[in-house]
């Protein structure tokens, strides 16, 4: 089947590989298909090669709070590994057949997308996905027809956009390819829909939500990926065989924009139709191992730092931490994934020292005196003009605003218990250092002040602007105005 596109050139839609029988994908991006199929093959121990119980063991992680988005064939959310049910409070709890139109993303046809869930995050105890506490956001591309289409794709990855919070969809899973075989994204400016997906992965890497897609199961003996692993901004997956060897059809690069990681793609069991398991093989499967170890590797980081880590950071623990093996029909080297070695890469949060408790011993400079006298009854307060205090050259100065100003009969002691009573009796108060140009201490707002006189100091106040300009040279004065 042929779509054709805005600019009237055909098009060939994304294909994925059958779990039933392999099918083949197309170009310009082709039609997508699902990178993986059924098998015979003895059931691999995955878990012993990758670490994943190990390491959820280790860390006690398991997924819990996170969501993978699956865009792929639909999910059988009935089967009983994937949660029994659609919905808040179940494993798939989102989701949008972009295929059929509707809101029910449930596989009518095709279980290759239940299969790359439940290795994702089944909780059935004899098939533990590698992420169980995760949830799945089923995201449907393929219908009823079998057939793909990248635009689907495209709005499966917006949706992820404007959907990450909602879902907590910290992972998205692309087991598909076009099962064609390049050497760089020649999508990326395409005009079209090669390059929407690639601008929306973009957004996504730069929201540290890493987009994990499979090479394709199309390899020759030439170097190459399919789209969309091509994209550098992917993290894309090969798969290896039961030898511990990248698997004969699996797509493989070498270079910058090359293979991120290896896989076990051989022999793994996975849920399908009804709450059967079945035998998978393909670079799908493999694809399905890493977005679970990703979302260990999230999890592990979140408990340090509470935060995502960046998808770079995620790369880097993947390919550092995977077991080296070289390819030797393309003498490409790269990494097996190895969970536990790639979870030890993870920093840990930075303890912070204990801050000594520090009683100072001697007064702050500058900072007003404390004055201990006695308490004078608020009744001898009555509104009328603010007073000023006057002292010496280079003395701490305090001007208030009180109820009342005393009166000049008043005493130096009076007037120093108001200036100790200024929180509970004074409307407010001010401190400044009178000094070469009377600048104004630190609670002192800014203003038009004149120049410094030792016995005589005139300052103004919003509240009050004429002020006394009579008073004493004396730290403690003896009288005020």
């Amino acid at each position: 089947m042929k779509l054709t596109r805005s600019n009237g050139r055909n098009v060939r839609c994304p294909k994925l590989e059958s779990l039933e029988s392999r099918q083949l994908l197309s170009t310009v991006p082709s039609l997508p298909q699902p990178a993986g199929t059924t098998s015979t093959a003895p059931l691999a121990a995955y878990d012993l090669l990758i670490g994943a119980s190990s390491t959820r063991v280790a860390y006690g992680v398991d997924g819990t709070g996170l969501t993978v988005a699956v865009i792929d064939t639909g999910v059988n959310y009935n089967h009983e590994a994937l949660g029994g049910g659609f919905g808040a409070g179940k494993k798939v709890i989102a989701g949008y057949d972009y295929a059929m139109g509707k809101s029910d993303p449930f596989a009518t046809t095709w279980e290759h997308g239940t299969a790359v869930s439940g290795l994702i995050a089944s909780s059935d105890p004899a098939h533990l996905g590698v992420a169980p506490g995760a949830d799945i956001v089923a995201l449907r591309v393929f219908g009823d027809d079998n057939q793909g289409d990248y635009n689907r794709i495209a709005d499966s990855l917006q949706y992820v956009l404007d959907n990450h919070t909602k879902y907590h969809i910290s992972v998205v899973n692309l087991s598909i390819a076009d099962g064609n075989n390049y050497t760089q994204n020649i999508f990326a400016g395409d005009g079209g829909v090669g390059q929407r997906i690639t601008q929306l992965i973009s957004k996504l890497k730069a929201i540290n939500i890493p987009v994990v897609s499979a090479t394709g199961n199309n390899f020759t003996g030439q170097p190459g990926q399919g789209f969309t692993a091509i994209d550098p901004d992917t993290i894309s997956v090969t798969s290896t065989d039961g030898t511990n060897g990248l698997a004969a059809n699996a797509q493989r690069l070498g270079g910058p924009n090359g293979t991120d990681i290896a896989a076990p793609g051989t022999g793994l069991v996975a849920p399908i139709q009804n709450n059967e398991f079945q035998s998978v093989d393909g670079t799908s499967f493999a694809t399905a191992l890493v977005s679970g170890s990703v979302v260990l590797l999230q999890s592990i980081y979140m408990k340090q730092f509470g935060a995502l880590p960046t998808v770079t950071q995620i790369e880097g623990w993947l390919r550092s931490g995977g077991t080296s093996l070289t390819d030797p029909i393309t003498n490409i080297t790269l990494g097996r994934l190895d969970l536990t070695r790639s979870a030890a890469l993870i920093p840990t949060a930075p303890k912070l020292p204990p801050v000594p408790l520090v009683t100072p011993s001697v007064p702050v400079v500058n900072a007003p005196p404390r004055l201990t006298l006695p308490t004078v009854s608020p009744a001898t307060v009555k509104t009328e003009t603010p007073v000023v205090a006057v002292v010496a050259k280079s003395t701490v100065v305090a001007t208030f605003a009180p109820a009342s100003k005393p009166k000049s009969t008043q005493s130096a002691t009076i007037w120093n218990t108001w200036v100790t009573n200024l929180g509970s009796t004074f409307k407010s108060w001010k401190v400044w250092t009178v000094g070469a140009n009377l600048k104004p201490g630190p609670s002192q707002p800014a203003g038009s002040f004149p120049k410094p006189n030792p016995k005589l100091a005139t300052v103004n106040h919003p509240k009050a602007p004429k002020f006394a300009k009579r008073g004493t040279t004396t730290p403690s004065p003896s009288k005020v105005a």
